[in-house]
């Protein structure tokens, strides 16, 4: 779970430095940017549910 808390961190410190980045610069890419780290957020949120329901019908 550490782990995970650790990763959503991150998460959160890289798409506010994005955000920051495309205040100050006014650069669009930035936004692509943040739009990508949140896709891969999603994703890899996904596959990690789905591997604890798993692991839990498993083990059961």
């Amino acid at each position: 779970m550490i782990v995970i808390r650790l990763l959503l961190v991150a998460l959160i410190i890289a798409v506010v430095a994005l955000g920051l980045a495309w205040l100050f610069t006014g650069n669009r890419k930035y936004l692509g940017y943040i739009g990508r780290v949140l896709r891969f957020a999603v994703v890899v949120g996904f596959v990690t549910a789905l591997l604890v329901v798993v692991e839990r019908v498993v083990l059961r």
